[in-house]
């Protein structure tokens, strides 16, 4: 059997005998395909650009969302009163307590001096003893430990904790949390 050196057993010629009663047709492209991938290229060169330098990306949105979520956020703190609503009202105090009780007291102990948790009987108050700090702290959290008990308590119920806690006695030593070498008035 000789084989023509020109012949490509790939590719048979149009001309040439069919083995196996396959054959390559040369067929045209279809237009729908060649107006596609023209306008493919063509939304391409506008998108890019336009994404690059129009400001509008995935990045974009995600700020244009925080700045929006900022000023939510920014108004729902100043309507948040500053100072405590339950501050000496015994019934308040009473239902903080057996919410301290079922919430805090694991971590903070029932008298407030530290567990897990950084005493809140003595003077060093890593965040701030006003009642607008010691609200945001129950209601957001803090880092390493504090869980944010907004979302679960709501507004009402940490105020009322609040309450309870300035009726725990207070100490003079630092406590669990204080840094260490630290003393009051330091």
């Amino acid at each position: 059997m000789t084989t023509d050196p020109h012949e490509i057993a790939e590719y048979p010629r149009p001309e040439g005998p069919l083995k196996d009663g396959i054959a390559e047709e040369d067929n045209k492209i279809p237009l729908w395909f060649n107006v596609t991938f023209i306008g493919t290229i063509v939304f391409s060169l506008i998108y890019i650009p336009y994404y690059i330098f129009g400001g509008w990306s995935s990045a974009g949105q995600w700020s244009a969302e925080v700045e929006r979520a900022e000023a939510v956020y920014a108004e729902v703190r100043r309507a948040m009163p500053t100072e405590n609503p339950y501050r000496g009202d015994a019934a308040a105090i009473a239902a903080g307590q057996d919410l301290w009780v079922t919430t805090c007291a694991a971590c903070h102990k029932p008298d407030g001096s530290g567990l897990v948790g950084p005493s809140l009987v003595d003077p060093y108050w890593k965040y701030g003893r006003t009642d607008e700090a010691l609200f945001e702290t129950l209601t957001e959290g803090r880092p390493l430990g504090m869980p944010p008990w907004g979302p679960t308590l709501g507004t009402e119920k940490i105020w009322k904790v609040l309450a309870y806690m300035e009726t725990l006695p207070q100490s003079d030593e630092a406590g669990v949390g204080a840094p260490e070498g630290w003393t009051p008035g330091s």
